[in-house]
């Protein structure tokens, strides 16, 4: 192969020194788009204004917007799960799993949009990537609840899932609309009394 050869191929290509930064910016900038534009209103032009490159990057990277979005999504999900392992009772779940998703809070209106909703574009990903490995922790914990005594022995480990779940995730989808009710938007010390009172409320009621 000739020298002339080796040039020609490496024409468009980024410098290696630039990829990590530029991969690491599309995927920082994408998550808030996705979550507030949805899968299907989200255009490659303005991924990659958001990120400071070039459209040809989000395919140059990531194959197109379908695998930035699935890389927008392990970005968060990932460190989550292997946090999720440590915990050792429902509170420590809970409190780990909320101070993650206080730091992204752009991450339910992702989940509402692109895995609860029909026809999202990840519920079948996170369905056999990320479900089975929360079920069997949140198991594992509602048994021990149980065996401490702070949970009846009939709890159903299923609804009292969507319960507190319900609890910790309602606060963050509706906090666009917190003005409406009161004079500033919630901040992180508000979420985290919801939290707290989440947490009052459920054990009121896993144990009533």
């Amino acid at each position: 192969m000739t020298s002339n050869t080796q040039k020609k191929r490496r024409v468009g290509r980024p410098k290696e020194s630039n990829n990590k930064d530029r991969r690491a910016r599309l995927v920082e900038a994408a998550g808030p788009i996705f979550s507030t534009k949805g899968y299907g209103g989200t255009k490659i032009p303005d991924l990659a204004k958001a990120a400071g490159v070039t459209p040809a990057m989000v395919h140059y990277y990531f194959d197109g917007k379908d695998g930035l979005l699935q890389e927008v999504f392990d970005n968060a999900f990932k460190p989550l799960m292997d946090k999720l392992d440590a915990p050792s009772s429902l509170e420590e779940w809970v409190i780990t799993f909320h101070e993650h998703i206080l730091a992204r809070r752009w991450v339910p209106h992702l989940m509402l949009r692109e895995v609860i909703m029909e026809g999202g574009h990840l519920r079948e990903y996170f369905a056999a990537t990320y479900a089975p490995r929360v079920a069997m922790k949140w198991l594992g914990l509602f048994a021990e609840e149980k065996k401490q005594g702070r949970m009846r022995a009939d709890a159903d480990e299923l609804r009292h899932v969507v319960l507190m779940m319900g609890m910790l995730i309602y606060p963050f989808v509706v906090a666009p609309l917190s003005g409406v009710f009161s004079e500033t938007p919630f901040s992180d010390e508000e979420m985290i009394r919801f939290r707290e009172d989440a947490l009052r409320l459920f054990y009121s009621g896993a144990n009533g």
